[in-house]
């Protein structure tokens, strides 16, 4: 027995904004050939529709679609809005073909008695032992974790505005990408991924999914900016509403503070039987960045967790307001205060007590590379990190001032050796390419000394270098620009590219290529989550970042209301609720009459005329304008008959 045309029927008496919740969800195929709810009934009985909609159900809901009539109204309106129940007058009805799949699918999972693996309802205490053994761990040191990981996403953020990385053809970050912002941050792979999962769950770096480029999004410079506490309130917020669909239900159903995530995403696999295995990934890998970012401390929940998931983990971005001033203020006072500098040792090792303002940190990243990021973080400043500052833009003098105000013990000499040392040689010469009869390669520099001690260098003499009478800071050369800066670096002469980035203010060393390139505005990381809490972090298509959502509003509320065509599905919405109410108080007849004509099969049609009833055997053909037309095939002509007058349709 077909269910299509009980399903058909709770279509029917949907009002539309649920029949667009419907559409939205089932994501029908042929829309273009749905135009009634048996149409629409028929599409939504196909396998492939029914496992998908199936999946993301609990053992509860799964056994109230095989029997709705012992489940709770509030459950029964949950499955008929996702189209897995049909409606028989005023009662919710099971439908064969879900039940089938229903079947198949438990089977598949391993269930080796399906209806009774769907019945069986094992939720609350029959689910399991309670998930949250003793003792309770200290959810106080939670910052610990929060602060590491701020830190750990801030060195993965600047080195992918230096140098985007890559991705797969699948999307994928790509493991060479992770090894090499793990080589040069000094953080283990494992947390480097964990740092551009929140990193992309926030919005501060975009996946280019068509040129397989990772980026730094337009809103990386506005966190880089922000003290620690904002930083990590916007990578939690985000990860919070990225709760996967089932955990969350889960952790909404325990009800009660400082859970433990951990058994609950343990508990997940049984409590959902046909989730698929990328949905149990994903709830595996929300347990362990909600460790990562010390939203849990051992599996269990922190109070400022359980305030930013009371608050947002429904999936709606609440404006802000006293919700965010309150957990601001929790994190506030868990989190250290603002280091007041560092300590620069003899060693050239600085080790930086606590969180830094973001003026001073950006300027000590530029300076020193990272040898332990977490509470208390450990740099080393070398020739390289020095020169590789003086190229960007950095003066000796800048950097000496700003050593001077941020360290706690003074510059050691051995640091006051190579500010100056290294002053005298990097910046003052850049290498580029010329056109003139001189050569293909010119060398400026900034003190003719300078210039007058490479020309005699023996180790350069393979390079031809010669000047001409017009200027002594200059020389040229025959070579390429590419042998000339290679040769000048084995000797030790620290040379610019005259392409490179030598001219940049000293403001602008923070600046990503893909920021200078956007004309959109800056948005709240994490902003645009979606509604149903997962995060906005696909893989966008294109070569730039996403489009503003503000952006796109506002294009939309310019553009006349004539020029707005509706979707596919908009359309199919509006053709399924306009046909279900084209006849009231007929629906029934006419829907059965419908599947019949769908099906070519005959109906015995039962029809009242002043006080005469007649039954036929007709093989329906259409029905519009209110009226039947169908063939009467035993007496060998064609009826057509009022859809007033039928009072009884029936399977023959």
């Amino acid at each position: 027995m077909s269910g299509t045309l009980a399903l058909a029927s709770a279509i029917a008496e949907m009002d539309r904004d649920t029949l667009a919740a419907l559409v939205r969800s089932r994501r029908p195929h042929a829309h273009a050939s749905i135009n009634d709810p048996i149409g629409l009934a028929s599409d939504l009985l196909k396998p492939d529709s029914i496992a998908r909609a199936l999946a993301p159900l609990d053992r509860a809901q799964l056994a109230a679609v095989r029997d709705p009539r012992s489940a709770d109204s509030a459950r029964i309106e949950q499955l008929r809005g996702l189209g897995l129940v049909g409606r028989d007058g005023d009662a919710a009805v099971a439908l064969p073909e879900v039940e089938a799949v229903l079947d198949d699918a438990l089977a598949a999972a391993g269930s080796g008695d399906a209806p009774r693996a769907a019945g069986a309802l094992p939720t609350g205490a029959e689910a399991g032992p309670d998930p949250d053994p003793d003792p309770d761990p200290d959810t106080s040191v939670w910052f610990t974790s929060a602060l590491t990981a701020v830190g750990q996403a801030a060195e993965c953020l600047r080195m992918l505005r230096d140098r985007p990385g890559k991705l797969n053809r699948s999307g994928s970050i790509a493991v060479a990408t992770v090894k090499h912002l793990a080589e040069a941050t000094a953080i283990e792979p494992d947390e480097v991924t964990l740092a551009l999962a929140a990193l992309l769950r926030a919005d501060l770096i975009a996946a280019l999914a068509d040129d397989q480029l990772l980026i730094a999004a337009s809103g990386s410079g506005s966190w880089l900016a922000s003290a620690h506490v904002e930083r990590w309130i916007a990578l939690a917020r985000a990860a919070a509403l990225s709760m996967p669909a089932p955990l969350r239900a889960e952790w909404a159903a325990a009800a009660r503070p400082s859970c433990d995530v951990r058994a609950l995403a343990a508990a997940v696999p049984e409590e959902y039987p046909l989730l698929p295995a990328a949905d149990l990934a994903a709830v595996a890998d929300f347990a362990r960045l909600a460790e990562y970012l010390g939203l849990t401390v051992a599996g269990r929940c922190t109070d400022v967790a359980d305030a930013l998931l009371a608050r947002d983990g429904v999936g709606v971005a609440e404006p802000r307001g006293a919700g965010d001033a309150d957990v601001v203020a929790r994190v506030a006072a868990a989190m250290p205060e603002t280091a007041a500098g560092v300590y620069v040792q003899p060693d050239l090792s600085v080790v930086v007590p606590g969180p830094l303002p973001p003026r001073d940190e950006a300027v000590l990243v530029a300076l020193a590379r990272p040898e332990h990021i977490g509470v208390a973080s450990t740099r080393r400043i070398s020739e390289a990190s020095i020169a590789g500052a003086y190229e960007r833009g950095l003066t000796p003098a800048t950097a000496r001032e700003a050593f001077a105000r941020i360290s706690l013990t003074g510059i050691p000499q051995p640091l006051e050796y190579l500010l100056s040392s290294l002053g005298e040689r990097v910046g003052g010469i850049v290498v580029s390419e010329h056109h003139g009869d001189e050569g293909r390669t010119r060398l400026a520099f900034a003190r003719a000394e300078l210039a007058a001690t490479i020309l005699v260098d023996r180790t350069l003499q393979h390079l031809q270098l010669h000047r001409t009478r017009a200027s002594e800071t200059e020389l040229f050369s025959r070579l390429s620009p590419d042998h000339v800066l290679a040769a000048l670096a084995d000797a030790r002469y620290h040379a610019s590219s005259g392409a490179a980035a030598l001219h940049e203010a000293e403001g602008a060393l923070d600046a990503p290529p893909e920021a200078a390139r956007t004309d959109e505005p800056e948005t709240e990381p994490g902003a645009d989550a979606n509604a149903d809490g997962a995060p906005s972090n696909a893989p966008r298509t294109g070569s730039g970042t996403a489009p503003s959502s503000a952006a796109g509003a506002a294009a939309s509320a310019a553009a006349p209301d004539r020029d707005h065509s509706p979707s596919p599905q908009e359309a199919l919405v509006d053709r399924v609720f306009t046909a279900a109410r084209s006849e009231p108080g007929t629906g029934d007849f006419t829907r059965r009459l419908e599947l019949a004509i769908r099906d070519r099969s005959p109906v015995r049609v039962t029809a009242e005329s002043r006080g005469e009833v007649r039954t036929f055997t007709l093989l329906p053909v259409s029905v519009s304008a209110g009226r039947l037309r169908a063939a009467d095939q035993s007496a060998g002509v064609e009826r057509t008959l009022p859809i007033t007058l039928i009072t009884a349709v029936e399977s023959v």
